[in-house]
């Protein structure tokens, strides 16, 4: 797949911005906007590459796809990859990334995001719980059992539903 037929493919996403409490994913579907969104990642702001092939560097076949909405962290894809993973990384250092595994494939990542919005159908990130958020903990975990089906891994669903429970408690008054 090339970046025009993935710049397609996410653009046919049903939904491309979802949020579940304080936390989104917004994907990129503009051309300019995708080109813009590699700065930082794989090129500097003058053009520069960033790539390296050692370790924790950020690889020639990534390709930031969406942010989060909430810490503004890359949601990227790996092009080596046959299923184009999903990953998601934070900067230990500079140029120096601590990946996580988001979804083992682009249409994992799709389902997940359409089963968030179908869960909660939220407009935009929640500040302060209301009672359109899911308290009970089953509820949750049977949620995030089937997040982890479409995606293919937990790690990251795991950590997504801790940081959504400890909003939870943090907030609700």
């Amino acid at each position: 797949m090339n970046q025009s037929e993935l710049l397609n493919r996410l653009k046919a996403f049903e939904h491309k911005e979802v949020f579940f409490g304080p936390q989104g994913f917004s994907v990129i579907t503009k051309t300019a906007v995708l080109k813009k969104a590699q700065i930082g990642y794989a090129i500097d702001k003058k053009g520069a590459s960033l790539v390296n092939s050692d370790v924790g560097n950020w690889q020639s076949s990534w390709f930031v796809i969406a942010t989060d909405t909430e810490l503004g962290d890359p949601y990227f894809i790996d092009f080596a990859d046959e299923h184009l993973a999903v990953y998601t990384a934070v900067a230990e250092e500079e140029n120096q990334w601590q990946t996580t595994l988001v979804s083992a494939s682009l249409d994992g990542f799709e389902k997940c995001l359409t089963a968030i919005y179908q869960q909660c159908e939220q407009k935009s990130a929640m500040y302060l719980p209301d009672d359109n958020c899911i308290f009970d903990l089953q509820v949750l975990e049977s949620f995030g059992k089937q997040l982890v089906e479409f995606s293919q891994t937990n790690d990251f669903w795991q950590h997504f539903f801790v940081g959504y429970v400890d909003w939870l408690r943090d907030e609700h008054v």
